[in-house]
């Protein structure tokens, strides 16, 4: 790619004047459209170069000047459901701010889940003190496995705190043989270049023995070819009163099988940010058990998150003025 002299640059949400500041300081001749200057003469968009967080669906089939989309979200599912997007020859780049957040996340719901607090929780509603009913089925993880799926960014950081638990960590991923990121993985607010910290990597082939092994299975796969149904009954089946835990995308798990697993003892508990369907409709059974926490998908949002994913935009945007390969480009084949 190669930026022009004055390149139009379509912001489609409101920034504060720094921010806006920030923009000019980097491309000054650049001509900044909003939602509303589309709105006003929606010719406008064919002369978009650079877009900045979303592009309407019905905008794309027009946006004939696009080079280059960024995303705010690490997900690009929803852009490359749009049939003009998925052949439209910008590139797009996605945010890679969620590692901490969503790690951090998934480990709460998983001591949760260990230690019984969602039953202690409640206990406390009614004003109950009793170990009797809290103490069953409490875990340890120390010593134990833990199997990382989709061993990336945020896999990396889900490992490293499963190292701090003592636990022996299997990593799955697409090429088990890379232990490093590639380049344009890394990104604003990554620990960028930090080696894998799994004891094991395996590729998805041998994922039934992987969970076979394991005491606690994190999911942090995409919406991508492949990932449908990751884990099915058969996956399941392979479990051995394993913790199942997901906050990639509800669909890399067969909800009716989890249902059955969490009955017959297979998967003892579940923690899910993510569903399939999301939501779940109010009468599907996984809300009433008492072995699952649902948290409604935002194990990623954290405070500051906005500037952020702004942070990533601008740190693209030199690059994209300068001529250089820009942080985390999105694979369309690969869905991510």
């Amino acid at each position: 790619m190669k930026a022009s002299g004055r390149p139009v640059i379509l912001i489609s949400e409101e920034l504060k004047e720094e921010e806006i500041a920030e923009i000019r300081a980097i491309v000054p001749r650049a001509r900044l459209l909003t939602g509303a200057d589309l709105e006003s003469d929606l010719s406008l968009v064919e002369r978009v170069e650079i877009c900045y967080p979303a592009l309407p669906a019905e905008l794309w089939s027009k946006a004939r000047s696009l080079q280059w989309l960024q995303i705010k979200w690490a997900g690009a599912e929803s852009v490359l459901r749009i049939l003009e997007a998925k052949s439209h020859p910008a590139v797009i780049t996605n945010t890679h701010i969620h590692a901490d957040a969503v790690a951090e996340h998934l480990w709460g719901m998983c001591l949760a889940l260990t230690r019984n607090i969602n039953r202690a929780v409640l206990q406390q509603r009614e004003r109950i003190w009793d170990r009797t009913a809290v103490l069953p089925g409490i875990s340890l993880l120390a010593g134990k496995t833990a199997c990382i799926v989709g061993l990336g960014t945020i896999g990396r950081s889900c490992a490293e705190l499963a190292k701090a638990f003592g636990m022996h960590v299997i990593g799955i991923r697409r090429q088990p043989g890379s232990l490093r990121p590639a380049p344009d993985e890394a990104g604003a607010g990554d620990r960028a270049g930090s080696t894998m910290v799994a004891d094991e990597m395996v590729g998805p082939e041998d994922k039934r023995p992987a969970f076979a092994r394991s005491r606690l299975i994190m999911v942090i796969l995409p919406d991508a070819p492949g990932t449908r149904h990751f884990i099915g009954r058969e996956e399941m089946a392979s479990m051995r009163g394993a913790y199942l835990l997901n906050a990639g995308r509800g669909g890399c798990i067969d909800t009716d099988a989890l249902v059955e697993a969490l009955g017959s003892g297979s998967v003892r508990a579940a923690g899910l940010d993510v569903t399939d369907p999301e939501p779940l409709p109010p009468d599907h059974p996984l809300w009433g058990m008492p072995n699952v926490i649902i948290t409604p998908h935002y194990a990623g949002d954290h405070p500051g998150y906005d500037r952020e994913a702004f942070r990533a935009f601008i740190d693209n945007l030199g690059r994209y003025i300068r001529g250089e390969s820009l942080r985390s480009v999105v694979d369309r084949e690969a869905g991510y």
